[in-house]
């Protein structure tokens, strides 16, 4: 069994960081073959998207180009004013952000703009936490029928969002991702996007059936999450974890501080997505999520589609899953359907 894991691991990890750029951020992906064409991904309902920046500046070439694609895809996009400002010490600094108090302005307005269906998050990187703390929630409608996309660092946001009861947020690609995003992603994210039924194999490390709604991020924010006390609700789902710059032993810490703040009592499943940009040895990233495995008395997976890689599937969190035969399950649902009716519920 344990050879079985550790094949299985080098085969997922050899596979991500194959693929891994040499661009200094890591939610840019190479460009191979032609565009991708977005028209028909996002549903019908989706019309107007608002961009904006919570966080760290992002590479200005593939944002562009993720707008573009956006647009070509026949959607309305609302670039929001300081989402492309850039930062003073930008040359200095890859991970530089603009004053917090734009970026919230900038969110606040996004939000209380009722012509706008999704705010797609331009990048992470860091400073989504300072974001957080400063947005005037009391003054924004709760807006359970606008989409919030975005992953890495706007796992803060995603899990403030999820928390206080904001926006349908989900997890997955950034704008400057969206031109590097692999093909054969795609059809999957147009299915999750569209409510209809989604299919991923896992390969286990505990096997287990199960059921629940998922809440997916990046590993070094939950635990920011959990000590800035955000009440993020993990009981009753499926966790998916993804890692991205982190060895072994950081990763060890990372879930062990995790346990000890109660992030993973009561879920129903742990499922770890891409594990990318480590330089630590194979064996030694088996070895951890072996023994994590072992502190757990609930299903442990990899081989999920998320994270920082091409292959980055998007996670509605709203959405019900199961797992069953070593398989997560995304049931169907009519997502316009639905909602129309929450719409017309506000």
């Amino acid at each position: 069994m344990k050879k079985f894991l550790l094949l299985t691991l080098f085969s997922f990890c050899v596979a991500h960081l194959s693929s891994a750029p040499a661009n200094a951020d890591p939610e840019v992906f190479d460009v191979k073959g032609k565009n991708i064409d977005y028209t028909g991904v996002y549903p019908a309902h989706i019309k107007t998207v608002a961009v904006i920046t919570p966080a760290s500046y992002p590479a200005p070439k593939s944002y562009n180009k993720g707008i573009e694609l956006l647009r070509a895809a026949g959607m309305k996009v609302k670039v929001y004013p300081h989402a492309s400002m850039v930062p003073e010490n930008i040359k200095k600094n890859s991970y530089a952000s603009i004053p917090v108090e734009l970026r919230v302005k900038d969110f606040e307005a996004a939000w209380c703009d009722m012509e706008n269906d999704i705010i797609i998050c331009s990048r992470g990187g860091r400073g989504t936490q300072d974001l957080v703390a400063n947005i005037n929630w009391e003054k924004l409608p709760r807006r359970p029928e606008l989409y919030v996309l975005g992953y890495s660092d706007v796992t803060m946001l995603l899990c403030a969002l999820s928390t206080k009861g904001y926006g349908r947020p989900m997890a997955g690609p950034t704008v400057n991702s969206h031109p590097g995003l692999s093909k054969k992603i795609i059809p999957l994210m147009k299915k999750m996007l569209h409510g209809e039924e989604v299919r991923v194999k896992l390969k286990p490390l505990r096997s287990g059936d199960c059921s629940g709604k998922v809440v997916a991020g990046l590993i070094q924010r939950y635990t920011r999450v959990m000590s800035a006390n955000y009440g993020l609700q993990t009981a009753g789902r499926i966790v998916i974890i993804e890692s991205v710059k982190q060895n072994a032993k950081k990763i060890s810490a990372d879930l062990d501080e995790l346990l000890t703040a109660g992030f993973f009592k009561g879920v129903s499943a742990v499922v770890f997505g891409h594990i990318t940009r480590t330089n630590d040895k194979l064996d030694n990233i088996n070895t951890v999520l072996e023994k994590f495995t072992e502190k757990v008395d609930v299903p442990v997976y990899t081989g999920f589609p998320f994270g920082h890689h091409s292959k980055n599937l998007v996670i509605d969190f709203s959405r019900p899953a199961e797992i069953k035969n070593d398989t997560i399950i995304f049931p169907a649902c009519d997502a316009e359907s639905r909602m129309e009716k929450t719409t017309a519920e506000k």
